[in-house]
């Protein structure tokens, strides 16, 4: 995710067990991918910063993905036209999805639930 800062943690493990140049280059949750089908074991520490990488991610789309959805439709996009580009099953879908993405929030939000966010 280009602006965000790397997690050193992470660039560490990929850096000294793969020494893969390829890897540092990619986004870290990429990365993580890529190293963990070479790696016999991942250590805990790297599994635990992988997951925050995840949270961090999750949260950042689900926050997009809403104001995306209402600005298309304050554009007078239909809500087929959004399910198309979203991937969606139906207009239905995407009509929901504003919703379902709100509750998400609001349940994964840290100030309700701070396991995910520790590091």
């Amino acid at each position: 995710m280009s602006g965000e800062s790397r997690n050193p943690v992470i660039d560490d493990w990929l850096s000294d067990q793969h020494g893969a140049a390829v890897l540092m280059e990619t986004a870290p949750l990429t990365g993580l991918a890529m190293a963990s089908y070479r790696a016999e074991e991942v250590p805990d520490g790297i599994l635990g910063a992988w997951a925050l990488e995840i949270v961090r991610a999750r949260r950042i789309v689900n926050q997009s993905e809403p104001t995306f959805i209402r600005q298309a439709r304050d554009q007078g996009w239909s809500w087929q036209q959004i399910a198309d580009r979203l991937g969606l099953p139906s207009a239905e879908a995407a009509a929901m999805r504003c919703d379902e993405l709100d509750a998400e929030l609001a349940r994964t939000d840290p100030s309700n639930d701070a396991r995910p966010w520790q590091a």
